[in-house]
């Protein structure tokens, strides 16, 4: 039997030898790819797909990496960026990036761009960013 004192020293160290792996080599184990949906009530009675709200159970440690990739890096590079980059149309992975600003500044170039022209073509592409939006995606191609 494994004494808890022992796996208090082994276990962060081996968790933090995966992570360490992970990010120097742009990889995730696959089994930390996988999230079980569950579909959750969102009425006290549901009588249709609508009343229900998928939710998605991923492990533990795949939380915790995501938490410290986004804390670590993610952020700082959006606060401050490299000259090179820019981020004046991204609203993903923002801690005040929403749905409602990005329609918001479309809509506000759109009613600019009406004022100077006659007219204009728009042109968008829609990325599905979430798993339950990829999953979705996946089950009209297949069908």
């Amino acid at each position: 039997m494994v004494s808890q004192d022992r796996c208090t020293h082994t276990l962060p160290t081996f968790i933090a030898s995966f992570f360490n792996l992970s990010l120097s080599t742009s990889t995730v184990l696959r089994q930390w790819k996988q999230a079980w949906i569950s579909p959750v009530a969102k009425v006290a009675v549901p009588t249709q797909h609508a009343d229900f709200r998928p939710i998605s159970i991923t492990p533990v440690l795949t939380r915790i990496m995501e938490r410290t990739v986004v804390q670590s890096y993610i952020y700082p590079a959006i606060q401050q960026p490299p000259a090179c980059l820019t981020f004046d149309d991204q609203f993903a992975f923002r801690p005040t990036g929403s749905t409602t600003a990005a329609i918001i500044t479309i809509l506000h170039k759109v009613t600019h761009l009406l004022v100077n022209n006659p007219y204009f073509i728009v042109i968008a592409t829609v990325k599905p960013s979430t798993r339950s939006g990829t999953a979705r995606c996946w089950q009209k191609r297949l069908n």
